[in-house]
């Protein structure tokens, strides 16, 4: 990241994903972030956003939570934290599956609003070396044929700027340099790559529910007040998965059952 053209900047950094349930690694990828950009890139940074996916993304990821759980453990997380706040606007629309590039617009248009008595105000996406080695994924179900859109990519490197906490097992720098992704080749300027060696990048959502799942304490992963959310609302347990697949299951098949009706009331007319 060229820290010369971003030295003085007002930055606010977004962390986009399913906080299934948020953890202490969340936060702290903030954190370090922060670090750099204050300490090697001389900028101001002003807020730092998690903004939570909708429920629209379940039919992906059954085990998914509904969003008001979501958002509020995500309010509960970063409640201690004078500068890390939760926003609901991506994880509440009716839409549908909001695309990273959307959410980035929104946000920066909100930053702009927010601090418009300030200068060089700039919005950076956050995120984990895993994210990244999604970028080359396929998606035979996209008229592209990529997860991620390579008009998208290119805006976000160009526009907004990438903060990339390294993690074991990601390989964010040789996908970045692969030759699916040269056309981002010229825009690795605006990324930086960061090691977390104060609190290495072990902890996962994924753990976590597997944990909770087998009646293991998750204490010291999460603040307290997620565990006794969580505690609280029976998440993550074997009878709440299983209820989550049996709601999955009736939704796919009224959706089929609706879609039906509507093709044969084009047919009849």
């Amino acid at each position: 990241m060229n820290a010369r053209v971003l030295a003085g900047s007002n930055v606010v950094l977004i962390l986009c994903g399913s906080f299934n349930p948020p953890t202490y690694l969340h936060l702290r990828m903030f954190e370090r972030a922060k670090d750099f950009l204050q300490q090697e890139c001389k900028c101001n940074v002003l807020d730092g956003i998690i903004s939570p996916v909708s429920d629209h993304f379940k039919s992906k990821k059954p085990s998914l939570a509904p969003s008001i759980h979501r958002l509020r453990m995500s309010q509960l997380a970063t409640s201690s934290s004078d500068w890390i706040r939760a926003d609901g606007w991506e994880c509440q629309r009716k839409e549908g599956w909001t695309r990273t590039l959307e959410v980035l617009k929104y946000h920066n248009m909100q930053m702009l609003n927010r601090y418009s008595n300030l200068q060089k105000l700039r919005l950076i996406l956050l995120c984990g070396a895993d994210l990244v080695d999604s970028f080359t994924r396929k998606d035979p179900t996209s008229s592209t044929g990529r997860l991620w859109s390579i008009e998208h990519l290119k805006q976000i490197l160009t526009q907004y700027g990438l903060i990339i906490i390294e993690r074991r097992g990601a390989t964010a720098n040789k996908t970045l340099k692969s030759e699916d992704l040269e056309f981002l080749h010229s825009l690795l300027d605006n990324v930086a790559i960061i090691e977390e060696d104060t609190f290495p990048n072990e902890i996962s959502s994924t753990k976590l529910r597997i944990a909770v799942r087998a009646g293991r304490s998750i204490r010291y992963c999460t603040p307290d007040s997620v565990v006794e959310y969580i505690i609280e609302n029976k998440l993550y347990t074997n009878d709440w998965e299983q209820q989550q697949l049996n709601d999955l299951m009736k939704n796919n098949s009224n959706e089929v059952i609706q879609n039906n009706k509507t093709d044969n009331n084009i047919v009849k007319s």
